[in-house]
């Protein structure tokens, strides 16, 4: 009796210790799936299957599961009744919602932080960053210069002393970076007309300008989306072609995916 009670004490705290363990398992299959959507290793259009997923992670198909679930929901990816999951794709009603909702959440934190005042060494952080940015800003656009322009804005909007709006904020960035095709894609102002704008924000946050400060953030807001736009217009992919192949007399439709090195559904 004692030796069964012990095995079962036993039993129980090493359920205990894999529940335990099942969160952060959890947590990270889900960043991690996330970041390879983020980065475009998986990229907009591509099926997700738990199996695939699974294996590619060296885990069980529930962590990946319950991720999926949690990307339906932020928007990352989305779910085909039948079909499955899929990388969602962004198209240009979607990117001026999230554009939309940007400008309304910097403008926001742009009215707390004048309300709440800005110290020098904040002022000195954020103009570190823009420089950093503008050394950036004439390349094409790659994945540095894109995560350097959201450490300013986030880091701006930090300010505002708001969680809440600062994690929505950083989700935002996140689904417009997901869109852009960042090998070899060149931005199409190709002026440093962002890292001026971000100049001129500073210099008006400085001298107490409002007005100024707000005029010149929505400016720069809008004239990203429309660059996004724009971007996007430019480097729409390929159709999908379809090769027939006959077998045993009868047709058969196989999908040939635009990139041979990135394939169509990850199974």
């Amino acid at each position: 009796m004692a030796e069964l009670e012990k095995l079962q004490r036993r039993g129980a705290s090493r359920k205990k210790s894999e529940d335990d363990r099942q969160p952060s398992l959890n947590s990270s299959v889900y960043e991690q799936i996330k970041a390879d959507i983020v980065s475009s290793r998986l990229r907009p259009g591509i099926k997700l299957t738990h199996q695939g997923l699974a294996e590619r992670l060296s885990v069980s198909r529930t962590p990946v599961r319950e991720a999926l679930e949690r990307l339906f929901q932020e928007g990352y990816v989305v779910r085909d009744p039948g079909r499955g999951f899929f990388v969602a794709e962004i198209d240009a009603e979607n990117t001026k919602d999230l554009y939309q909702f940007r400008e309304a959440l910097e403008l926001f934190q742009l009215q707390r932080l004048f309300e709440r005042g800005i110290s020098s060494a904040e002022l000195a952080k954020l103009r570190a960053i823009n420089q950093h940015y503008g050394r950036l800003i004439l390349k094409n656009i790659t994945y540095e210069r894109l995560t350097i322009d959201r450490k300013f804005h986030l880091a701006l909007a930090g300010l505002s002393g708001n969680a809440v709006l600062l994690r929505n904020l950083d989700g935002v960035f996140e689904r417009l970076i997901l869109k852009r095709r960042l090998a070899g894609a060149i931005d199409l102002v190709g002026t440093d007309t962002p890292y001026q704008e971000h100049v001129a924000l500073l210099d008006a946050i400085e001298l107490g300008q409002y007005r100024q400060a707000q005029t010149i953030l929505r400016k720069h807001i809008r004239g990203a989306c429309t660059r996004l736009l724009e971007h996007l217009q430019v480097f729409t992919e390929p159709p999908i072609t379809f090769a027939k192949v006959r077998r045993r007399g009868r047709p058969a439709s196989a999908t040939v995916s635009a990139d041979p090195l990135l394939p169509e559904e990850i199974t």
